[in-house]
């Protein structure tokens, strides 16, 4: 019969075997990088009327970085909305339609004692009936002219240029004066929260690294510390040359403790990091 150790002893034995590549801490040389950097344009050709945001600031989602000039399409704006909240037309269709009512009325009370003919009465009948035909037309051309509001609105919205991400102003590209057109841009944001962590491993930790894999990434000096971040990428196509694989992982950056474009490395298998303390906050948008 083989003997076996007792159960708290084989535990002990298999703890102390040797891990495996990945475990065994292996350090790989990575980049932080913003996870999206996006330039700012616009839909529509135009003159930069305002910039409100500088390189540097911080901008939330939606904020709004820069206008583009839009006095004609203010002034359609309140043409619209003119005509949208004006009731006169309705209010003239409907008395108009009121006076018919009168009219017919008194003529089928006249013609029960043949006083009127019936191709009057047929004639004010008729009458009614395009009145009430006026009234719903007047109806629908108010109603049209709330549509026409919100497209005018959605002009006006698009000479307004906001930021569709959470980040940092990393460059300005025009100022105020200048046109801007289909190929070029204003701002430039990047979005710190989360970054991407781009590394290369070789192809033997293909199979033991997966996504949802979590690592230690340690940036180099002068921001130091260390952070967990997570696989979200891999690579299917690998890079024969080199015998690597690209890895992307996703970094959280709540505070804005890091900021881009910093080298680091990447280690696998390690325990929990400890951050370094929060830095000053970054100046916000002028508003």
């Amino acid at each position: 019969m083989t003997w076996l150790p007792p159960r708290p002893m084989l535990a002990l034995l298999l703890a102390l075997l040797p891990l495996g590549p990945v475990a065994a801490q292996e350090v790989f040389d990575c980049v932080i990088e913003p996870s999206l950097t996006l330039r700012l344009g616009s839909p529509l050709t135009g003159i930069v009327a305002a910039i409100e945001a500088e390189r540097g600031d911080f901008v939330q989602r939606g904020q709004v970085v820069a206008r583009l000039e839009s006095s004609v399409e203010e002034a359609s704006l309140a043409l619209a909305r003119a005509r949208a909240l004006s009731n006169a037309e309705i209010e003239a269709r409907r008395a108009r339609q009121d006076q018919q009512r009168s009219e017919l009325g008194r003529a089928a009370r006249l013609h029960e004692r043949s006083v009127v003919s019936t191709q009057r009465l047929e004639e004010l009948r008729a009458n009614v009936q395009i009145a009430a035909s006026e009234v719903g037309l007047a109806e629908l051309n108010r109603r049209m002219a709330a549509l026409e509001v919100s497209r005018a609105e959605a002009l006006l919205e698009q000479r307004t240029i906001r930021s569709p991400v959470t980040g940092v102003v990393t460059g300005r590209n025009l100022g105020p004066g200048e046109y801007i057109h289909f190929d070029n841009f204003i701002l430039s944001v990047a979005q710190m929260d989360p970054l991407h962590v781009e590394t290369f491993l070789p192809v033997r930790l293909h199979g033991q690294v997966r996504l949802g894999t979590v690592a230690t990434v340690r940036p180099d000096p002068p921001v130091g510390g260390s952070f967990t971040a997570e696989i979200r990428v891999m690579d299917e196509v690998f890079d024969a040359a080199s015998g690597t694989f690209g890895v992307r992982l996703s970094l959280p950056n709540p505070n804005r403790v890091l900021p881009g474009g910093v080298r680091c490395k990447v280690e696998f298998g390690t325990a929990a990091p400890v951050a370094p303390p929060a830095p000053a906050p970054l100046p916000t948008a002028r508003r």
